[in-house]
C-alpha cells in the first residue's frame, strides 16, 4: 500500500504544538503530540453575517461578486426600484431602476450591471443596464414579459429562462435584443440560475401547484440538458457562481430553511447552513445571499465563503456600563481610552467617567453642569465645549459659550467660544479643532450653521456649512472634518442625511448617509474612514454606517436601539469604535464596542469516523 509520504510527496510532522497557520499550511498534514491529534489545513465552506441592507426588501436581484456587488428592486413590501451596491463589507445606495419591479433577474457586474423582466405587476419585458451609477432602459425587451424567471451571464451574453406558470421558454441578450434560445426541458418558477450564456446553469423552484423541484439543466448556448438533481427539493432559492461550481442557498420547503448545496459540475453536496432561514432571497455571484422573510422583508445579509479561514463577522459587543445612566452626554477618547461627561436623566450632570476597554471610572467633574455639549479629543487631552442648563435658560449665553479642557486628570477652562448654541459638532484635537452647528438661543434663529477654529487658547470664526444643523455627527480634524445627519433647518426636528466635509478653510458636500436621521451624536474616526451608529430617524435606530470619504455603507448594526449618547472620536479608523449612554427611548447606560471583521487559518482535527 502506498504511503502518504509516497502519494503527496510529504512527510507527517511531528510537532508539540500546531505551526504558526498561514495560507501556505493548506494540504500540510502533522501530528501534535501534546494533544495527540493528527491535523490539517483545508478549505471548507462557511456563512458568516454581514453588514444588512440599507432598504429592506424581498423578491430581489443581484448581480456582480462578493466583494463588488449590486442589489436592485423587490418588495418593500410596495414594489422598489432601489439599488445598493455592496463592497465587500457594506451597502451603500446607488442609481433606482427606472421600473420599479421585484422577482426580476440580474446579471453582470457592479458596473455593467443588467436587470430583465419582473413584476411591477403585472409581468414586464422592460430592460435595463447599469453603468456604475445609473440604470438606462435599452430598446431591447423580452419578447415576452415574464416574472420569477432565473438567468445568468454578463450585460452583452446573458440567458433569460422559465418563469411564472412554469413556462420553458429560454431568452439569449448580445447586449442589444433578445431573441429565442433553448427551451428548458422542465418549466418552473423561482428557482436558482447560475454561469455564462454558453455554460448556463438552472436548478431547483417550483411547479404549480407549488411542487417544489429540485431538477437541475445545464445550457451550452443552445439547449438545455438534465443533470442530476439536488438533495432538497425547494423554491425561492437564492443561487449563483459557474456551471462547474455553484451554490444552491436557502428556500422554502414547507418552511424557510437554511440549507445549503454546493455544484461541482455533476453532483450538488450539501454544504454549510445559513445563519437564518430563508426564502423569496437573492443570490450574487460569487457568494453573497440575501436572507429574506417569505411574510416579510428584511435587510439581514449572510456572505458565503470556501477557503481555509474561519471569518468572524464585524460586529458591536456589550462593554461595560457607564456608573451613571445618561443621554445628551459629551465623549472623545478612543475605544480603550474613552471619557464621558455630563449629560441628563432627571438631574443634570457634571460626572465624567473613563473607560479602559473594559470597565468605566468616575474622575472628576466637568466644569459646567449642561447637556448636549460638543467634545472631541483624547483621554490625556480632551475639549468639551458649550451645553445647555435646560433649568437656566435665561443665563445660557455665558453657560453656551464656555470651553472646558482635560488634561486626564484635571478639567480647567479654556477659551470662550464665538457664538450661543447647543449641540455643536467638534472635530480634531484640543489644540487643533473646528466646531460647527448647534441650536442657537434666543429663537430665531434655532439651527445654526456656523462654525470656528481652536488652537488650544482661543477660538476664530470660520466659514459656514451649507446645511444648518444640530445634534449631529461629527468627526476627523480640523482641516479634514466630516459632518452628518442632525437637526436640520427649516424645523427643529426635521431629520436630515445629508453630508459636508471641511478642508480647513470651506465646506462641501459629501455622499449621503444611509437614512435621514437626527439627534445622532454618535460618530468618529477620521475624513475617510469614519463611522456614526444609531440616533433617531425618527424612532431610535440600530443603524450605522461607515464613510470612505465620498460614500456611506451600511455596517453591523447596533444591539439595541440608541440615539443621544456619545463616542470615541479619536480612532485611526472605523475598524473600532466605541459608543455609551444615550437614550432608546429610556435613558441607558450602556456601552458597546465595534470590532472589525477578521480572518484566521483553521486547523481541522482528522478523525476516522
Amino acid at each position: 500500500m502506498a504511503t502518504y509520504d509516497e502519494i503527496y510527496g510529504k512527510r507527517v510532522d511531528v510537532l508539540s504544538s500546531d505551526p504558526t497557520l498561514t495560507s501556505a499550511n493548506e494540504g500540510q498534514v502533522w501530528y501534535n503530540s501534546t494533544t495527540g491529534t493528527l491535523k490539517t489545513v483545508v478549505s471548507f465552506g462557511a456563512w458568516s453575517s454581514t453588514s444588512p441592507l440599507a432598504t429592506s426588501r424581498s423578491a430581489i436581484a443581484a448581480a456582480g461578486i462578493q466583494t463588488a456587488g449590486l442589489w436592485f428592486g423587490g418588495e418593500a413590501p410596495a414594489v422598489s426600484n432601489a439599488t445598493e451596491e455592496y463592497n465587500g463589507s457594506g451597502f451603500s445606495a446607488g442609481g433606482n431602476l427606472n421600473t420599479a419591479r421585484y422577482y426580476l433577474v440580474g446579471a453582470g457586474t457592479q458596473t455593467a450591471g443588467l436587470a430583465a423582466g419582473g413584476a411591477t405587476p403585472p409581468a414586464t419585458n422592460a430592460t435595463e443596464e447599469y453603468n456604475g451609477s445609473a440604470w438606462s432602459t435599452v430598446p431591447g425587451t423580452l419578447p415576452t414579459p415574464a416574472n420569477q424567471s432565473m438567468g445568468g451571464g454578463t450585460q452583452t451574453a446573458a440567458f433569460y429562462a422559465g418563469g411564472s406558470s412554469e413556462i420553458t421558454a429560454g431568452y439569449e441578450y448580445d447586449g442589444t435584443n433578445w431573441t429565442a434560445g433553448g427551451s428548458l426541458n422542465s418549466g418552473r418558477a423561482n428557482g436558482m440560475g447560475a454561469g455564462t450564456l454558453a455554460a448556463g446553469l438552472v436548478g431547483f423552484g417550483y411547479r404549480s401547484p407549488f411542487s417544489n423541484q429540485n431538477s437541475t439543466e445545464e445550457y451550452d448556448g443552445t439547449s438545455w440538458t438534465t443533470v442530476n438533481a439536488g438533495n432538497t427539493a425547494r423554491r425561492n432559492v437564492g443561487g449563483w457562481g459557474l456551471q462547474t461550481s455553484a451554490i444552491c442557498a436557502g428556500g422554502y420547503t414547507t418552511t424557510s430553511v437554511t440549507t445549503t448545496e454546493e455544484y461541482d459540475g455533476t453532483n450538488w453536496t450539501a454544504t454549510s447552513s445559513m445563519g437564518s432561514a430563508t426564502a423569496i432571497g437573492a443570490g450574487g455571484a460569487a457568494g453573497a445571499s440575501i436572507p429574506a422573510g417569505l411574510a416579510a422583508s428584511t435587510t439581514a445579509a449572510e456572505e458565503f465563503n470556501k477557503s481555509i479561514n474561519t471569518i468572524t463577522a464585524a460586529a458591536w459587543a456589550s462593554g461595560g456600563n457607564l456608573n451613571t445612566a445618561r443621554y445628551s452626554l459629551g465623549g472623545f477618547g478612543t475605544a480603550t481610552a474613552g471619557v464621558a461627561m455630563c449629560g441628563r436623566d432627571s438631574p443634570i450632570y457634571q460626572a465624567t467617567e473613563e473607560y479602559d476597554g473594559s470597565s468605566w471610572t468616575t474622575v472628576n467633574n466637568y466644569p459646567q453642569t449642561v447637556v448636549d455639549l460638543g467634545s472631541t479629543g483624547v483621554l490625556t487631552a480632551g475639549l468639551g465645549l458649550g451645553g445647555l442648563n435646560p433649568p437656566s435658560i435665561p443665563s445660557f449665553p455665558t453657560t453656551g459659550r464656555v470651553t472646558g479642557e482635560y488634561d486626564g486628570t484635571n478639567w480647567t477652562t479654556g477659551g470662550s467660544y464665538t457664538y450661543d448654541a447647543w449641540g455643536t459638532g467638534c472635530a480634531g484635537t484640543q489644540t487643533a479643532t473646528v466646531a460647527s452647528g448647534g441650536h442657537n438661543y434666543p429663537m430665531p434663529p434655532g439651527n445654526i450653521s456656523s462654525s470656528a477654529e481652536y488652537d488650544g487658547s482661543s477660538w476664530t470664526a470660520g466659514n459656514s456649512m451649507s446645511q444648518a444643523r444640530a445634534l449631529f455627527a461629527s468627526s476627523g480634524s480640523q482641516t479634514a472634518a466630516v459632518v452628518t445627519g442632525g437637526r436640520s433647518s427649516p424645523g427643529v426636528e426635521d431629520p436630515t442625511n445629508k453630508t459636508e466635509e471641511y478642508d480647513g478653510t470651506n465646506w462641501t458636500s459629501g455622499g449621503n448617509y444611509l437614512i435621514s436621521v437626527k439627534e445622532n451624536t454618535q460618530g468618529g474616526g477620521p475624513q475617510t474612514a469614519a463611522y456614526m451608529a444609531g440616533g433617531s430617524a425618527p424612532p431610535y435606530t440600530t443603524v450605522a454606517g461607515h464613510y470612505d470619504g465620498t460614500a456611506w455603507a451600511t455596517a453591523a448594526s447596533l444591539p439595541t436601539v440608541k440615539g443621544l449618547g456619545n463616542a470615541a472620536s479619536n480612532t485611526a479608523d472605523n475598524t473600532t469604535g466605541l459608543v455609551f449612554g444615550g437614550a432608546g427611548p429610556s435613558t441607558t447606560n450602556t456601552t458597546f464596542d465595534f470590532t472589525a471583521e477578521t480572518s484566521a487559518v483553521n486547523a481541522k482535527t482528522l478523525t476516522t469516523s
